[in-house]
Parts: C-alpha cells; sequence; structure tokens
C-alpha cells in the first residue's frame, strides 16, 4: 500500500512538473508574439510616418518652377492705305509719258499740287509737319542734275528699310529696266565737311530721311551737297524722286511705318 502511494505521489510531481514547463513555454511563446506585434505595430508606425513625408508637398526651388509663359508681343496696328494719288504731267501736257501712283493714309493729305512746263511737285503732309514729296524735274539732261553748296558736304548713310513696287520699264523707246531692282531706302546724314577749312569729314548724328531708289545705291555717299529732291532723284527720261523728310531730321514709330507703307506703294501707271 505505501509502494502505491509512492508511485502515485510520484506521478502527481511528474504531472505538475510537466504542466510547469508547458506554461512556461505558452508564456514565452505569449510575450515573444506580443514583442512581435508590438515591432510589427513600431515597425508599421514608423512607415506611415515616412509614407506621409513622402506625401507632404516640398517647397520647389525657384529654378525647379515650370517657367512663365512670355506675354505675346503686342502687334503694331495695321496701316490702312485707303486713298491714292496719280500724277497729272501727261494728263496735263497730253504727252506720252507713265504717271506715277502711291497709296497713303487718311492721317496724310495732300497739301501741294504743281504742274509746269518741265515738271511736276506734290506734298504730302501728316499733322506733324512730316511730308513726302514727289518731284518730276524736267529739262535737264542726264547727268546734268547740279546745283547745291560750294560750302558745305554731307555724308549719307544709305541703307534698305523696306520692298519697293516700283518697277522700272520703258519711257517711250528709253528701257530703264537696267536701273535693276528698287527699295525704300532709308537716309541717314554721318558727316559734315567744310570745305573752307575741314580737311576731312566731321562725324555727326545728323538727320534721318526716306527715299525710292536703286537697290544698287545702297552704301555711303560722301558727295551730297544739295537738297534731297535733286541727290535722290533716279534718270527716267528725266529725273524723279520720291522723299519723305521731318523740319526735326527725326520721325517717330509709326511716321517711320507709315512712311514706308506709303514709299513703297509707289509705282507706274500707263
Amino acid at each position: 500500500m505505501m509502494k502505491r502511494k509512492y508511485i502515485l505521489l510520484t506521478l502527481a510531481i511528474v504531472i505538475i512538473g510537466i504542466t510547469s514547463v508547458a506554461c512556461g513555454k505558452n508564456a514565452e511563446n505569449n510575450s515573444a508574439e506580443i514583442s512581435g506585434v508590438q515591432n510589427e505595430k513600431t515597425d508599421t508606425a514608423k512607415e506611415s510616418e515616412e509614407n506621409v513625408l513622402e506625401d507632404e508637398p516640398q517647397n520647389e526651388s525657384p529654378d525647379s518652377q515650370a517657367e512663365q509663359p512670355e506675354e505675346p508681343e503686342q502687334q503694331s496696328p495695321v496701316i490702312e492705305l485707303s486713298n491714292t494719288y496719280r500724277t497729272k504731267f501727261s494728263t496735263v501736257h497730253a504727252v506720252t509719258y507713265p504717271d506715277f501712283t502711291f497709296d497713303y493714309p487718311d492721317s496724310w493729305t495732300i497739301t501741294k499740287e504743281e504742274v509746269t512746263q518741265t515738271g511736276e511737285t506734290v506734298t504730302l503732309s501728316n499733322s506733324n509737319g512730316a511730308t513726302i514729296t514727289f518731284s518730276h524735274i524736267g529739262g535737264v539732261p542726264e547727268g546734268q542734275l547740279g546745283g547745291g553748296s560750294s560750302d558745305t558736304m554731307t555724308r549719307v548713310e544709305v541703307s534698305k528699310a523696306g520692298d519697293s513696287q516700283f518697277i522700272p520699264g520703258y519711257v517711250q523707246a528709253a528701257d530703264h529696266s537696267d536701273l535693276g531692282t528698287f527699295m525704300v531706302a532709308k537716309l541717314k546724314a554721318t558727316g559734315q565737311l567744310d570745305m573752307q577749312t575741314d580737311s576731312d569729314f566731321q562725324d555727326v548724328d545728323g538727320a534721318v530721311a526716306y527715299a525710292v531708289v536703286p537697290e544698287s545705291w545702297t552704301g555711303i555717299r560722301d558727295d551730297v551737297r544739295g537738297a534731297y529732291a535733286g541727290e535722290f532723284a533716279f534718270w527716267y527720261s528725266s529725273y524723279i524722286s520720291f522723299i519723305a523728310e521731318s523740319p526735326t531730321g527725326q520721325f517717330t514709330g509709326d511716321e517711320e511705318r507709315e512712311i514706308i507703307e506709303i514709299l513703297s506703294s509707289f509705282r507706274t501707271e500707263y
């Protein structure tokens, strides 16, 4: 009987020991699981913070910002050449000679018309006193249009400012097509010479004018002594010039655009 009790007591002790070990392992497993969950939560929180930081808008530097589109340039107003003038020399004298035609806007007015036995003058003016003058100088043989000052000489730079509609052709039997292509030229005075005292030109920022002339005239003229109406006239079985000038020697931007358009419209009518 005592032996049986001893065996039962031993079994009870063994069972209690096994139970204690199992509980200990379960506690360790539970602790590990809790620690793992906590670590996962910590990692998740860190990832969330990183995602939030990544999602937050960053202040862009001025260099990284998109460039603002440039504002379109203001377009110059369209110049409407609503009026047309035709010269009258051939009609008045009933002779075979081409008429010349040009167009102009309402802001310019014909202020002078004169037909003589040998030529014609037409002056177009605006409110600022700028003028565009057509000159037909007849009765002078080719190469004999002289005159001007014997004391001073002007150096003039001739440069292209626009195209011209004028196409040289025949005047009766004379063919003037060898004049070539014409242009609207800017005439800029760049030097002045007093022939009594100077040995060379003195540089000046001089007056500006415009004229219809052959493109072959582009360059520097250092022999200008007289009025531009004669100095920049071309031979067309008489001398012809179409010149824009200003009393101040300068033009506004609007005037220059209008003048170039008017001079560009100069052409012949047969």
